[in-house]
């Protein structure tokens, strides 16, 4: 994983997909553990969505590979 700093100020993780697979299973598991935790549920679906939207792209540069 790397961080990097915006102009901004903000910071910005950047994650390999096994990183990023990693990071949604232990979310998951922390989220079923303490359901109450409205910080941890919020980043999971944004880790989520953000996996699924990857898989997606993935899925059409397959398919245009084999067309």
């Amino acid at each position: 994983m790397q961080f990097i700093v915006t102009p901004g100020g903000d910071e910005v993780a950047i994650m390999t997909a096994d990183e990023a697979l990693v990071m949604e299973g232990a979310l998951s598991l922390y989220v079923m553990k303490n359901p109450d935790s409205n910080i941890a549920i919020r980043v999971l679906r944004e880790v989520s969505s953000v996996n699924e939207s990857r898989e997606a792209r993935m899925e059409a540069e397959a398919e245009r590979a084999c067309a």
